[in-house]
């Protein structure tokens, strides 16, 4: 039995509106409306019926309202007595990132953490920003670090590590002996964007906005689904990009590219770290916000 479809049958029965419950969870109410109707498949009994614009409990919503609660209240004890039991260090963790983060600076910073707690297990999943905001608005993944900020009240966290962007060009490119380029300078050649939902691609439309370039004035020859494919694609002569710093600082030497600070003002963006907005957290997702934030990189 899933304890959370007692929890969401409580407050239905509490708020006496669907509605209200879905945005109290952080849920659609649809997905509110297929928990009840899970709970009334599985007992076989109708548990609400409407009067009016409320819900009221039927006989058998009223005793298995009465019974939910005695059940979420002796699950939440024994969760609290067990948790005062258990080691800090335990636990699990699930995170997600974004490119950038996720395959350039959390690698190390996971080392780091789970040398302090060895016995905290990781599952981290990497995706484009949209998609790891996504699942922490559904709760998917316990911690986010992601290559923007989206504004959502089913979501909080706090901005994180700086990041310049940078001009990337094969060897070779009529730019690649400059120390620094301006966008105006770059604005005729072909370019290669990230795709849409990419942290880097918004970052890139944004600076370009800033200094009076549109995104139609340019030439996008490709858009590219991963930072290993841009870079490839610009090795190859089909035009330049802009790129997290992070990435040009580990660019095999062998690899005919070239990094090139942009001259513009506003040419960098900040990582995020983000998490589902709620009262309380296992201490292992604690104990990571907390190392996040103390963390030197």
């Amino acid at each position: 039995m899933n304890i959370n479809l007692f929890r969401t049958y409580i407050r239905v029965v509490e708020t006496q509106n669907l509605s209200r419950t879905a945005d109290e969870f952080g849920l659609s109410q649809p997905a509110i409306t297929k928990q009840i109707q899970a709970l009334e498949d599985l007992y076989g009994v109708l548990l609400l019926e409407r009067s009016g614009r409320r819900l009221k409990t039927t006989e058998a919503g009223e005793v298995l309202y009465n019974c939910a609660r005695e059940i979420v209240r002796a699950v939440d004890k024994t969760e609290k007595e067990m948790a005062n039991l258990a080691d800090i260090n335990k636990g699990s963790l699930v995170l997600g990132a974004s490119n950038i983060p996720g395959e350039y600076i959390l690698p190390r910073l996971i080392k780091d953490f789970k040398d302090s707690y060895p016995h905290i297990s990781i599952a981290m999943d990497i995706a484009d920003t949209d998609k790891i905001l996504s699942k922490v608005v559904e709760r998917e993944i316990d911690i986010g670090i992601v290559g923007g900020w989206v504004s959502n009240r089913k979501i909080e966290g706090f901005k994180w590590l700086e990041d310049e962007l940078v001009a990337l060009v094969p060897k070779g490119h009529r730019l690649a002996a400059s120390d620094s380029v301006s966008l105006q300078a770059l604005a005729g050649e072909r370019w290669i964007f990230r795709e849409k939902g990419s942290g880097t691609r918004k970052a890139t439309e944004d600076l370009l906005a800033m200094h009076g370039i549109r995104r139609e004035d340019i030439n996008v020859y490709m858009e590219a689904g991963s930072t290993e494919a841009v870079l490839a694609s610009v090795e190859s002569g089909m035009g330049i990009a802009i790129m997290s710093s992070w990435t040009i600082k580990r660019i095999d030497p062998h690899r005919k590219l070239k990094g090139i600070k942009i001259s513009d003002s506003g040419a960098s963006r900040f990582f995020y770290v983000v998490f589902p907005r709620q009262k309380a957290r296992r201490k292992s997702v604690e104990s990571f916000l907390d190392f996040v934030q103390k963390y030197e990189i």
